[in-house]
C-alpha cells in the first residue's frame, strides 16, 4: 500500500496530554488557519466556536469521537495521529487515490465524502451558502476503523448522487 507523496507521516501522540493537544493544534492551525485551503475552488471553513477552551469545535471534531455511553467527546488516537492528513486530502482531492462523491444523508443534507480508501481515512464536507458565497464546510475527518465502517462508506459511494 503505497503512500501518496503529498500525504504527511502520522504524528506521535506520546507525551504529556497538554503538550500533545498543543502540538496537534499547531498542525491544525498551520493547515487550516494559515493556508487558503480550498475544495474545488470553494474556501474551506470549519466550526470556529470555542465551547471547550482553548480550541475551536472544528479542531475537536478532527481528533475526538463521541462516546455514546457518556455523551462526551474523547480523544481518538487513530483519528488524532492522522490529523496532518486532513488538509492535504482536501487539497489533493483530484488525485486518483481519493474517492470523491456527494451523498444525500437521511436528514436530506448533501455531504461530500473524500475517502482515501487504501489508507482508511475520510474527510466529510458540506457545501453551504453564506453571505459571502458558497463554502465547503468541514464536518469531520476520521480513520475508518473496521469492516462495518468501510462497508458503510462503500454503500454511500454506491448510492452517491449522479
Amino acid at each position: 500500500m503505497n503512500m501518496p507523496g503529498w500525504l504527511p507521516a502520522l504524528v506521535s501522540l506520546n507525551g504529556e496530554p497538554g503538550k500533545v493537544f498543543a502540538m496537534l493544534y499547531g498542525i491544525f492551525h498551520a493547515d487550516f488557519h494559515c493556508t487558503a485551503l480550498r475544495f474545488k475552488g470553494l474556501p474551506v471553513w470549519w466550526d470556529r466556536r470555542v465551547v471547550d477552551p482553548p480550541y475551536e469545535e472544528g479542531f475537536w471534531h478532527l481528533i475526538t469521537r463521541k462516546d455514546y455511553g457518556t455523551g462526551e467527546r474523547l480523544l481518538d488516537f487513530r483519528r488524532a495521529e492522522r490529523l496532518p492528513w486532513g488538509g492535504p486530502t482536501i487539497s489533493n482531492c483530484g488525485d486518483g487515490c481519493v474517492k470523491v462523491w456527494d451523498y444525500e444523508e437521511r436528514d436530506r443534507r448533501i455531504r461530500t465524502y473524500l475517502w482515501l480508501e487504501p489508507h482508511d481515512y475520510v474527510v466529510i464536507l458540506e457545501k453551504k451558502t453564506m453571505r459571502k458565497g458558497t463554502i465547503a464546510f468541514l464536518v469531520t475527518a476520521f480513520h475508518v476503523d473496521g469492516k462495518q465502517g468501510r462497508e458503510d462508506l462503500e454503500r454511500k459511494y454506491q448510492k452517491r448522487q449522479a
